[in-house]
C-alpha cells in the first residue's frame, strides 16, 4: 500500500503537472472503433482539440492547461507495468486534484452520428451536457471542443475567435463580439475586465481608436493594476497619430510591468514603431533590439522591424525579418503578405 500510494502521487505529478482537466475514454460503437476511432483515440482527439483552441487564443489571462489522455503521458508507462492507472485516477479524483471532468459517447444513428459529452466543474458545482450530429465522427470533435472550452472559460473562446480572425486578415469580428456578450453575462464580475479590454481590441482592429480607448479606460477602472489596457491605449494613440502620447503609455507599461515583464517586448516594439513614424530611425532600431532581447519569439516584433527596414529600402534585411515573423506565427496572413511584397520588390 505505501508503494501504491507513492506511485499514485508520482503519477499525479507527471500527468497533472500541466493539467486540471480530465478526459475519460469516449464510448464508441464498433463501426467507429474499426475505423481507428477507439475510446482512447476519441478522448485524445477531443483533449487535443481543446488544447489547440486554448493555444490559438493566445490569451494572457491565466487559463486552465489541458493535458492529453493517459496513453500519451509518462504515467501510462508506469500504469502499464504496475497496473497503477486506476488507483492513480481514483486518487486524483478523490483528492479533488481534477477541476474539470469530461466523459461521453459516440452513437451511430440511422443516417449519421451523434457525439454527446457531459462535464463537471467540481469547484463551481456546474455541469454541462452537449451534443453534435454529423455524417462523420471526426467532424463532430471541433464543435464539441468549442462548447467545452466555453464551459471551462468563455473568455478563451472569445480570444480564440479574435486571434483567428486577425490571423486570417478579416475584419469580421461578429463571432468574437457574440462570445464577448456571453462573457459579460457568465464570467465572474471580478474577471470581466478581460472581456472589456478585448472589446477595445476589436474596436481598434475595426479602425475605431476612440471607441477602443474608451473600453481600455473602462477595463483599467475595473482593475487598476491591469497592464494590458495601458499598452493598448498606447497603440490606439499611435493609430490616431499621437505618437508622443503613445510613447508615454509604453513607458508606463515598463514601470507597471517591471516585475513580470510580460509586456516588455510589446512595449519596446511599438515604441520603436512610433519613433520610426516621427523620424527617429536610430532610436527606433534600439527599441527593436531591446524588444528582441526581451523576447526573441515575439512574432509581431519581426513584422514591425521588417516594415521599418522596408521603408528604408533595405529590402534584403526586411525579407529576413518578415521570414522570422512567419517562422514564429505562420498562421498570420499579414506576415505572409508582407514577405510576398518584399520578395517582389527590387533590391537597390
Amino acid at each position: 500500500m505505501p508503494a501504491l500510494a507513492l506511485s499514485a502521487l508520482l503519477g499525479y505529478s507527471v500527468f497533472f503537472d500541466s493539467s486540471s482537466v480530465l478526459f475519460r475514454d469516449i464510448t464508441v460503437p464498433d463501426v467507429v472503433a474499426e475505423d481507428g476511432f477507439t475510446p482512447h483515440v476519441m478522448a485524445s482527439r477531443l483533449a487535443s482539440e481543446v488544447r489547440g483552441i486554448s493555444r490559438a487564443a493566445r490569451t494572457a489571462k491565466e487559463q486552465q492547461k489541458v493535458g492529453l489522455t493517459d496513453d500519451e503521458t509518462a504515467v501510462k508507462v508506469v500504469a502499464d507495468q504496475f497496473e497503477f492507472l486506476k488507483p492513480i485516477k481514483a486518487t486524483q479524483e478523490v483528492m479533488g486534484l481534477v477541476t474539470f471532468i469530461f466523459s461521453g459517447e459516440m452513437v451511430k444513428l440511422e443516417k449519421d452520428y451523434e457525439f454527446a459529452v457531459r462535464g463537471e466543474d467540481r469547484k463551481a458545482g456546474r455541469t454541462i451536457s452537449i451534443s453534435a450530429r454529423g455524417a462523420r465522427p471526426e467532424e463532430l470533435i471541433r464543435p464539441v471542443a468549442i462548447d467545452l472550452v466555453r464551459f471551462i472559460d468563455p473568455y478563451i473562446v472569445a480570444s480564440y475567435y479574435y486571434e483567428t480572425t486577425r490571423d486570417s486578415g478579416s475584419k469580421d469580428y461578429s463571432n468574437t463580439l457574440r462570445e464577448l456578450r456571453n462573457c459579460m453575462i457568465v464570467m465572474p464580475k471580478d474577471e470581466r475586465y478581460w472581456a472589456v479590454n478585448l472589446q477595445g481590441l476589436v474596436f481598434l482592429q475595426q479602425g475605431k481608436p476612440d471607441d477602443a480607448i474608451m473600453k481600455f479606460n473602462e477595463a483599467r477602472t475595473m482593475r487598476p493594476d491591469f497592464v494590458l489596457p495601458v499598452y493598448n491605449i498606447g497603440v490606439a494613440m499611435a493609430a490616431k497619430g499621437k505618437h508622443e502620447d503613445a510613447i508615454a503609455k509604453y513607458k508606463e507599461v515598463l514601470t507597471i510591468d517591471a516585475e513580470k515583464r510580460s509586456r516588455y517586448p510589446h512595449a519596446y516594439t511599438q515604441w520603436g514603431v512610433s519613433l520610426a513614424a516621427t523620424g527617429r530611425p536610430e532610436e527606433a532600431l534600439t527599441m527593436f533590439q531591446r524588444a528582441e532581447q526581451a523576447d526573441s519569439n515575439y512574432a509581431d516584433l519581426y513584422n514591425a522591424w521588417g516594415k521599418f527596414l522596408r521603408d528604408q529600402n533595405k529590402i534584403v534585411e526586411a525579407r529576413e525579418m518578415f521570414q522570422k515573423a512567419i517562422d514564429r506565427a505562420p498562421e498570420r496572413a499579414e506576415f505572409r503578405e508582407n514577405l510576398k511584397v518584399a520578395l517582389s520588390a527590387p533590391v537597390r
